[in-house]
């Protein structure tokens, strides 16, 4: 009598079993790339944006008062103003003022908490005068050739005024640099100060302008090319300088606490 022989064959369970952890390790790399995507973007998923542009005439008036976030001011050719803000906070308010002067917006005002950052972009007419200012962030204004300019920031931030042509440029902040690049007016006024930060000034070689600077700490003060352009003089150990370049025409201030002052043509 023969004694039939029981072939071996894997328990249907347990062939499931190890289908399943299989599975597993296939999507587990993909699961943690997931998981890694949704820790890293929640900034990103949680900014809101704001965007408007209100019709002008070319000579107007733009101000934005901020509290944390950086500026952007820009010259187009069109007779508009166009703002586009991107916040942090879905909570933040944007309520800009609009009448025949100009634009005004005023974070400070219409949010009287932190609200997290609210950075600009705004695009404006050339002739444009321009008055912005934040607590801390940077700064910048481009090719913009309105009667005034005016970067102030009360705490921490760079400024940057580049293709500048204005009667009247102020530039203030604590800790930053300024970027300066400009050309001077006849009659113009510049006044441009920090307390930690370097201060760089491009301006045009032929510009005519009367020269006062202070960097009573570091006596760090590089005239370059202007040195041979104008008459000046080193006071108090080279803490100041004090001269004229050509007739004189506009008057150029600036002062710098802890950093360096240079100027160069352009």
């Amino acid at each position: 009598m023969k004694t039939a022989v029981r072939k071996n064959t894997p328990d249907a369970g347990g062939a499931r079993s190890r289908l399943e952890r299989a599975r597993r390790l296939r999507l587990a790399p993909a699961a943690a790339l997931f998981l890694l995507a949704l820790t890293l973007a929640p900034a990103s998923f949680a900014q809101h944006r704001f965007q408007r542009e209100y019709p002008t005439r070319q000579n107007i008036r733009i101000q934005i008062i901020n509290r944390s976030g950086k500026v952007e001011v820009e010259a187009w050719d069109k007779n508009s103003v166009r703002v586009t803000a991107t916040m942090d906070s879905s909570s933040t308010k944007m309520s800009p003022e609009v009448n025949g002067d100009g634009v005004t917006i005023d974070v400070r005002r219409d949010n009287r908490e932190d609200v997290g950052d609210v950075n600009f972009l705004v695009r404006v007419p050339a002739g444009s005068t321009v008055d912005i200012s934040t607590m801390t962030g940077n700064l910048t204004v481009r090719n913009v050739r309105g009667q005034m300019v005016r970067a102030h920031v009360t705490s921490e931030g760079d400024i940057e005024l580049t293709g500048i042509r204005a009667q009247t440029v102020m530039a203030e902040n604590t800790v930053g640099n300024i970027l300066f690049d400009a050309e001077l007016l006849r009659g113009g006024t510049y006044v441009l100060n920090s307390t930690q930060g370097d201060i760089q000034l491009h301006i045009s070689a032929e510009a005519g302008f009367r020269l006062m600077a202070v960097a009573p700490r570091t006596r760090d003060i590089e005239l370059n090319g202007f040195a041979q352009m104008g008459q000046f003089e080193f006071i108090n150990e080279k803490r100041k300088v004090v001269g004229k370049v050509g007739d004189g025409a506009a008057s150029l201030s600036t002062t710098n606490g802890r950093g360096s002052i240079s100027i160069m043509p352009r």
